[in-house]
């Protein structure tokens, strides 16, 4: 993962560029000679989009490889701030026992470096109980969770320690309903009672903190201590929520996030219908970066988590929220170079006008969260034309019609 720190249609252009393509095979034996299209012209021409669509979409955020928890007030996109929940998994069968000397710990491990926010500073949490049922792999944005008022546990991450990991003593009512079920001798009442009764743990983060941390839930712990010997059990489920401040609109600008709250929608068709039938050398999607905006607005101490790239999904899709999040069908990527974001849609523009295979609804967003939270902000259609999201397209102009 990579941090960023203040430290650290219409028509446009039109012009040729004449180019000397030539090779001569060497003469040898079983050797086949080519020769390539001499004093070719390649034509450029320059699109501008001028409709850009903002699709708002519900995000899954349940059982992803990191979890997001914490808060920060970023000067830019506004503050946000993150709740993880998770639900410890309980033993299967009854050769176990809690006696009455053991506690309960969380082993949460967090990712030592992947910090957004304020690196100065320390966050803290308090961790309650959730009052209704849920499921990780549905878990989307706008699922609903309800937590209680009583404080099961708390603590701050200045207590990690060397392997990356903070121990959060957990007990009140959790404590006595987690022992007791525990110890049910009879496994399928064991189990149906702590499905149906207790559903999981909420760690919220304090008003004061001002930095978000990263949790790989896969690999933190439940722990039952006693006086000699330490037992774990895994987390059976996880997934977090994310609430952002609603910020002003910035003239000529977009704001889009890895967590795909809101993505672009580009009608691509209608554009490959405004296009000569030209021989493509290649066709370009252009997306420019407001990199000075977004390099210039954070403190000496805080950092953003960087987006490594975009993606665009061209089709008919059922959940667009799978698909951007999940699937590595029918996709291109754009990575940076120099503040912009490159598409090839050779083979998408090709297609409908040679193949009669119309473009589908096409689909840009920020690359896979994966958990991480990433923002960008990018030139709109409105802003100049050097900025503005474009087609370039790459043509070859045959002799005789130069």
């Amino acid at each position: 993962m990579f941090l960023t720190n203040k430290a650290a249609s219409k028509r446009w252009l039109t012009f040729s560029v004449l180019a000397l393509l030539s090779i001569t095979a060497c003469e040898e034996t079983n050797t086949v000679g080519v020769d390539f299209i001499q004093e070719s012209a390649i034509q450029v021409d320059t699109v501008f989009i001028d409709q850009i669509d903002l699709v708002e979409i519900d995000p899954y955020l349940g059982q992803l490889s990191y979890s997001a928890l914490g808060s920060f007030q970023d000067p830019l996109f506004g503050k946000i701030s993150s709740t993880l929940y998770f639900k410890p998994s309980i033993n299967a069968s009854s050769t176990d026992t809690v006696l009455d000397y053991m506690r309960f710990e969380m082993r949460l491990h967090l990712m030592e470096d992947e910090i957004y926010g304020d690196t100065s500073s320390t966050a803290e949490f308090d961790v309650y109980r959730i009052q209704n049922s849920w499921h990780g792999p549905s878990f989307r944005q706008s699922t609903e969770v309800n937590l209680g008022a009583e404080r099961i546990g708390g603590f701050s991450d200045a207590d990690i320690d060397t392997n990356g990991n903070v121990h959060v003593a957990l007990g009140g009512s959790w404590d006595a309903f987690y022992r007791e079920v525990f110890n049910i001798e009879d496994d399928s009442t064991r189990l149906t009672r702590y499905t149906e009764e207790d559903f999981g743990l909420a760690i919220v983060p304090k008003n004061t903190s001002n930095r978000i941390r990263f949790a790989t839930v896969s690999t933190s712990r439940l722990l039952v201590i006693g006086q000699e010997d330490t037992s774990s059990y895994g987390i059976q489920d996880w997934a977090y929520n994310i609430e952002r401040e609603v910020v002003d609109p910035i003239p000529n600008r977009l704001l889009l996030h890895n967590t795909f709250e809101q993505v672009l929608k580009l009608d691509l068709k209608r554009l490959g219908e405004q296009l000569p039938n030209t021989n493509f050398v290649r066709a370009e999607l252009v997306l420019e970066e407001d990199t000075t905006r977004a390099n210039t607005s954070l403190s000496e101490h805080e950092q953003r988590l960087n987006v490594p790239g975009f993606r665009m999904s061209e089709g008919d899709f059922i959940d667009l929220a799978y698909q951007f999040g999940f699937s590595d069908n029918n996709i291109i990527n754009g990575y940076p170079a120099k503040g912009r974001f490159r598409f090839d849609v050779t083979r998408l523009l090709n297609d409908q006008i040679y193949n009669n295979n119309p473009i589908k609804d096409s689909y840009i967003y920020p690359y896979v969260n994966a958990g991480y939270i990433g923002s960008n902000i990018l030139y709109s259609n409105d802003a100049p034309p050097d900025k503005r999201p474009r087609l370039i397209i790459h043509s070859i102009q045959s002799e005789e019609l130069k």
